[in-house]
């Protein structure tokens, strides 16, 4: 078995952006966007990170870019300190670092030919003149599966999985190492949806790619990850390899999350178990103390309220962070009781 090397890792990072009011401006709160995260993205992986919308997934991703500042904690690219790096310093890692956005239609300018929206990446960092670079996005559009004669087409004149791919022609302009998906998928068509999958996993084979892929469509990251980390109100709950997730999650929140998505069988999608979570999720800007599912938890108990669950090994390369979590036979609502009420204040 070959040796796992870290390309880039969160140790303890914050996003909380602050909370203004009155006269003054000052700093009346803060949202609590991602708290205290702590990931590894190791080289050659598709990384999934899942959760519902607020969960934290969006600035956790622009965050190891460098894309929103981080208010505490670390962030290490090929074993470089980003965190307290200049914009200048960064820029150069800015070639191994990429992202894909999550509208292909509001993250291309509709002022721009894809020539120039290719080829933007090439000319800021000096790979050839505009002969060699419009070579290079010639043949990135027929990397895509695009029509190289469309190059200079704008972007109204193209579809929506159209515009997915010139957005993917852009991220690996600079062949980087690390590429962020964000919600890569989730505005196209369930049959572009499989198209665009498919292209993915084409060029991670092809250029060496290593994705953090953010979905919250179950079944999507399932099917491009290798290993899958859970978020809720801004932490990571659970993470172990893909297979592993979905075959027997640990935490609560992961086993509600497995239980909604539906079976193609429909006698036992009938039969399926599913469990419904009370209430809605916190707000960010006053989250619950201590665990901070315990509101929503059917496994919680008083320690919930009171003590953080540790992030911690539950099994082989399977971490989880709930007190209950390897306790056998407490899966299911109907075997424990009704959970905690939420106290004043942490709803």
């Amino acid at each position: 078995m070959s040796a796992v090397t870290t390309l880039i890792e969160a140790r303890g990072v914050n996003v909380h952006f602050p909370i203004k009011g009155g006269f003054w401006g000052r700093q009346v709160g803060a949202v609590h966007a991602v708290n205290d995260v702590n990931l590894a993205v190791h080289e050659g992986e598709t990384l999934g990170l899942v959760g519902e919308s607020g969960s934290g997934k969006t600035t956790l991703g622009r965050a190891l870019l460098k894309l929103v500042p981080s208010t505490a904690g670390q962030i290490a690219f090929q074993g470089k300190d980003i965190t307290r790096m200049s914009q200048s310093q960064v820029r150069p890692l800015r070639q191994e670092m990429q992202m894909i956005f999550q509208d292909p239609f509001g993250s291309l300018d509709p002022r721009m030919t894809v020539f120039q929206i290719v080829s933007e990446p090439l000319e800021n960092f000096g790979r050839g003149n505009k002969r060699e670079q419009r070579a290079q996005v010639a043949e990135l559009l027929r990397i895509v599966g695009l029509n190289p004669g469309h190059i200079n087409r704008y972007p109204h004149e193209f579809s929506g999985g159209q515009r997915q791919r010139v957005g993917i022609a852009r991220a690996i302009a600079l062949r980087p190492k690390l590429v962020v998906a964000d919600e890569a998928v989730s505005a196209l068509d369930v049959s572009i949806q499989a198209q665009i999958l498919n292209l993915l996993e084409n060029l991670q084979q092809e250029f060496g790619l290593t994705y953090l892929f953010i979905a919250h469509n179950l079944s999507v990251v399932r099917h491009i990850s290798d290993r899958v980390a859970v978020m809720y109100l801004g932490n990571v709950v659970e993470l172990a390899d893909s297979e592993e997730l979905y075959g027997g999650p640990l935490h609560p929140y992961t086993q509600a999350l497995m239980s909604a998505i539906p079976l193609p069988d429909p006698i036992q999608e009938r039969r399926k178990e599913r469990i419904i979570l009370q209430g809605d999720i916190p707000s960010p800007v006053n989250p619950p103390q201590a665990c901070v599912f315990h509101t929503r938890c059917f496994k919680a108990r008083p320690i919930c309220s009171e003590v953080t669950p540790a992030f911690e090994e539950k099994r082989p390369g399977h971490w989880a962070a709930c007190h209950f979590a390897d306790v056998p036979g407490v899966t299911r609502p109907q075997e424990i009781k009704a959970p905690i009420q939420a106290s004043p204040g942490q709803a």
